[in-house]
């Protein structure tokens, strides 16, 4: 049986964490995936906040393996947050949603674009990932659903996630108009759903639009296991060793932000989804 961990936020109940649902229901036969979560408190609102998502992903990951004998790591976010770093530590199959998910939508189609719930404001999350990953000539548009100013709803508990992840039809039709617009508007021929957030409701939104729509949460953890069935790692040419990882300063770091008791902006309830 290959241990997949999967970095990033699942479902809670009866006091247990597990993966999100989706994963659970499309693992393959000789894979068990696992939720480990984060220490620290962190949610990549800025490029400050998205440094310490980097570093709480780091420390998850060293964990995972050190601890929880992962064969693999699945980081469960399109931002991808400790992905590089974590291949230069580890010789295990590291796999980022974001990245797995750009390379699909280049397969399928010549022009994609990524259609996102969060607000213009987080665009330098993906124009980042567009340039580190070389695929800004094949990415057409980012197209942004919600405005700037819902961000400071997330600490309540209805918010425009939490209708969305509901199913709510207003927020499923604002998608799938952005979709149809980098379609019309954009040209583009494949869209990619720029937040694994967005997984609980991707086929309701695949169903209703004309191109292929993926999701980042299902295409990047089948790449896991597909990396891990065929023995696949990443090259050492590419993601140098680190010689004499110090995996204690990562854990010191984690235990000293956890201490200051810093609120995640997303809430409770969301920070335990």
């Amino acid at each position: 049986m290959k241990r997949i961990a999967v970095i990033g936020t699942g479902f809670r109940k009866a006091g247990t964490a597990t993966p999100p649902q989706e994963i659970l229901n499309l693992k393959a036969a000789g894979f068990d995936p696992f939720l480990i979560e984060t220490r620290l408190p962190s949610f990549p609102m800025n490029e400050i906040n998205r440094v310490l998502s980097e570093t709480a992903n780091i420390e998850t990951g060293l964990r995972a393996v050190r601890e929880e004998s992962a064969d693999a790591i699945f980081i469960n976010t399109v931002g991808d947050y400790g992905l590089h770093a974590l291949r230069s530590a580890l010789r295990v199959p590291v796999i980022g949603a974001g990245e797995a998910t750009m390379n699909a939508a280049a397969q399928l189609g010549q022009r994609f674009s990524i259609v996102t719930i969060w607000p213009r404001s987080m665009n330098f999350i993906y124009t980042g990932l567009l340039r580190l990953y070389r695929m800004k000539e094949r990415c057409v548009s980012v197209r942004f659903v919600s405005a700037n100013d819902e961000l400071a709803t997330l600490s309540k508990d209805k918010n425009f996630i939490t209708d969305m992840r509901s199913g709510e039809v207003t927020q499923q039709d604002r998608i799938v108009a952005m979709c149809n617009r980098a379609i019309e508007e954009d040209g583009a021929d494949t869209i990619m759903l720029g937040c694994t957030c967005m997984s609980p409701i991707a086929a309701d939104i695949a169903a209703r639009v004309k191109v292929p729509v993926l999701n980042a949460l299902t295409t990047g953890y089948k790449a896991t296991e597909m990396a891990l069935s065929l023995n696949h790692v990443h090259s050492v040419e590419a993601y140098r060793p680190v010689g004499g990882t110090r995996d204690e300063h990562y854990t010191a770091i984690a235990k000293a932000v956890t201490a200051l008791d810093v609120a995640d902006p997303r809430g409770k309830a969301q920070a335990a989804e």
